[in-house]
């Protein structure tokens, strides 16, 4: 009957899945099996073009784009002719169809295949490898285009959890009936989670909407960290939604690339999975995200495991709980200790130099000018778009900006973190020539 049925839910998906196709609660489809419509992936959906990645990630000056694609909850198995038709809506362009996710296997850059879709019946030829199909509709110029996108044959429905629509006890319905899915997807509003069945079944008792929100309040507080507050339209918040995926493999624990962020299936998966932990002990995820939203403007090659715990300190402030790592783990001593040694031996980049000690200079600016210093200094940075050559260009727009922003001549405290480089006396002339006075203080003795 397992097969039956399945055979049956293919065919079904051909024909019916889109509540304004049928409104019914519940689709018979054998006389003995009943599914619950609320379990179906909608055989029809439709998209509206986006910006690219590309075109994001330059807007807001970051280093990472975030994932311009959208999930549809469809999976195809390997060797597998999927048919679908397209219909244009608006514009002159049309969609890409990914078939599998990023880093979604043993090789950590693991890429999706990519199909161009066209006007009315498309087949697309799946290879060896099936997955999960997404939507990647994109326009760097105006986006205005719309489809709708049917998916008639080839395809088996997903478990398919979305943000304060599906409810906990339908989550497990469609884990335990989509047995021959190996994966299923969270939709947040700002994030989805992609995992395989197997780990979603081992945390379907825990709060998926709570899960959902985490990591959406994750995203939300690192973004106005990053000051896209829609001021101007070039602050405006990402369009895009992040994916956090599991990884299959074995060589990474978590890390961050272009359009995702990704944690290892045997240990590291438990932090996008189980909401309590995400927020209570959940650094690991919050730094992942925290990379997407570092700026290739000041983002030196020194500080690139530093700057992004910015980010995490953000959000474990967020999430209530105090006092922070950086002082919980004696950070400050360190700091002090590095700090006491001559003019001479202190060396900023020096990799001698602790990250964390490093991180301490930044955590010593917002100590110092407030929580609006960061989201202004991004903003600064995004409009001035400073011509950048290398890592003593990024040093020079981080330390001139630092001073306009803070509207304080910052020498004194840059030259004490040891901030020497080749053309640093050059950019001492600059800061100079800005006409700011000193802090009143010493901000190189601040700590939380």
């Amino acid at each position: 009957m397992k097969k039956g049925l399945w055979y049956l839910l293919m065919v079904f998906g051909v024909f019916v899945g889109c509540s304004e196709d049928n409104p019914e609660e519940e689709v018979i489809i054998d006389p003995v099996v009943t599914i619950d419509k609320a379990l179906l992936v909608d055989s029809v959906q439709v998209f509206n073009e986006i910006p690219s990645g590309n075109a994001e990630a330059s807007r807001l000056g970051l280093r990472f784009f975030f994932s311009d694609f959208e999930p549809t909850g469809v999976y195809v198995k390997p060797n597998t002719t999927l048919k679908l038709e397209v219909e244009k809506l608006a514009g002159n362009s049309y969609p890409q169809l990914l078939v599998g996710s990023y880093s979604r296997g043993s090789e950590w850059n693991r890429q999706p295949i990519s199909y161009d879709l066209h006007q009315g019946s498309n087949a697309v030829s799946v290879g060896s490898e099936g997955g999960m199909v997404y939507v990647r509709y994109i326009n760097d110029g105006e986006p205005s285009g719309k489809v709708r996108i049917k998916f008639v044959d080839g395809w088996l429905h997903s478990p398919l959890y979305k943000l304060n629509d599906t409810s906990n006890a339908n989550w497990k319905k469609m884990l335990a009936t989509f047995d021959l899915t190996p994966t299923a997807t969270l939709v947040g509003d700002k994030s989805f989670v992609v995992v395989s069945r197997d780990k979603a079944i081992d945390y379907q008792d825990k709060d998926q909407n709570s899960l959902l929100e985490a990591i959406d309040q994750i995203i939300q507080v690192e973004n106005d960290l990053s000051g896209m507050d829609g001021s101007k339209d070039i602050h405006k918040p990402m369009s895009h939604k992040l994916m956090l995926v599991e990884y299959l493999g074995n060589d990474y624990y978590m890390f961050a690339y272009w359009y995702r962020t990704a944690y290892r299936k045997k240990d590291a998966v438990q932090f996008i999975l189980d909401p309590a932990k995400l927020r209570q002990d959940g650094w690991g995820p919050w730094h992942e995200v925290g990379h997407m939203h570092q700026m290739n403007s000041w983002t030196w090659s020194g500080v690139v495991e530093s700057t992004v715990n910015l980010y995490s300190l953000a959000v474990e402030k967020s999430f209530g709980i105090s006092p922070s790592r950086y002082k919980r783990d004696n950070r400050w001593a360190h700091v002090a200790t590095y700090l006491a040694q001559s003019d001479d031996v202190r060396d900023f980049n020096a990799s001698e130099t602790d990250i964390w000690v490093r991180l301490g200079m930044f955590y010593q600016l917002q100590l110092g000018f407030g929580d609006t210093f960061y989201p202004e200094l991004h903003k600064y940075l995004r409009e001035q778009n400073p011509t950048i050559n290398g890592d003593e260009d990024r040093m020079a727009a981080f330390m001139l900006a630092a001073c306009e922003v803070s509207k304080k001549d910052l020498t004194s405290f840059f030259q004490k973190w040891g901030m020497k480089f080749d053309s640093s006396e050059q950019v001492y002339w600059q800061i100079a020539e800005l006409g700011y006075d000193a802090p009143e203080s010493d901000l190189t003795l601040l700590t939380d």
